[in-house]
């Protein structure tokens, strides 16, 4: 679908804010409320104190977003998002810069196995400081929707997935298993501790994890 449920979302936003953002990829538009939040809680809510930044000729945040499905795109992303590439994720990637974070909602189990981890690695590389994942904990039929038959449930994702391909925070929070992963040992050393608490990692996996980085 072109939309999710929401009881994930403040984690999701609360992760993404650890990085301090001035640049995110949207993977996978859909309706455009991730890029809405974004928006909403790097420019806008930055109005109080630079209330110009309310207004888009003055938003510093560079906002991007992909979508395979043309119909989707709306009044509403055109005016949030700076730039909307319609495309394969995977040619769009490779095609776009770099982020400081790159956020792939409920689209990698749109995609094979092996394509969905193409499309990761070529993220990771263009990502400065995260790469965010949502997807569902467990699979669940779903055909063609929206007259879209990019919408098709191809692929299951388990935590391990994105541990064998980064280091990489995973948690189920609510009806979601959320991954972020990290370019690199320097970007998880410094972002992890504030990313656990976002997603809610209960403290005891916090100690595991530093025991296991100090070995």
């Amino acid at each position: 679908m072109p939309t999710s449920r929401y009881k994930h979302t403040p984690a999701i936003l609360n992760a993404v804010l650890c990085a301090a953002p001035e640049s995110i990829l949207d993977v996978g538009t859909g309706f455009g409320k991730w890029g809405h939040l974004f928006r909403e809680y790097t420019d806008i809510a930055r109005a109080e104190e630079e209330p110009e930044r309310y207004h888009r000729p003055h938003w510093k945040v560079r906002i991007d977003g992909i979508e395979g499905h043309a119909p989707y795109i709306t009044p509403a992303h055109e005016y949030l998002y700076d730039n909307i590439y319609i495309g394969d994720m995977t040619d769009k990637i490779r095609e776009v810069g770099v982020y400081d974070v790159i956020f792939l909602g409920d689209v990698i189990e749109h995609a094979a196995k092996e394509e969905g981890r193409r499309v990761l690695r070529l993220c990771l590389e263009r990502a400065r400081k995260m790469v965010v994942v949502t997807t569902p904990p467990r699979f669940k039929e779903q055909p063609a929707v929206c007259n879209n038959p990019l919408e098709e449930h191809r692929s299951h994702w388990r935590a391990r997935d994105f541990h064998a391909l980064a280091p990489a925070v995973t948690r189920k929070v609510v009806n979601k298993l959320v991954a972020i992963l990290f370019p690199d040992e320097a970007q998880w050393r410094a972002l992890q501790p504030a990313v656990q608490k976002a997603l809610g990692v209960p403290l005891w996996r916090r100690l595991v994890s530093a025991v296991h980085t100090t070995r």
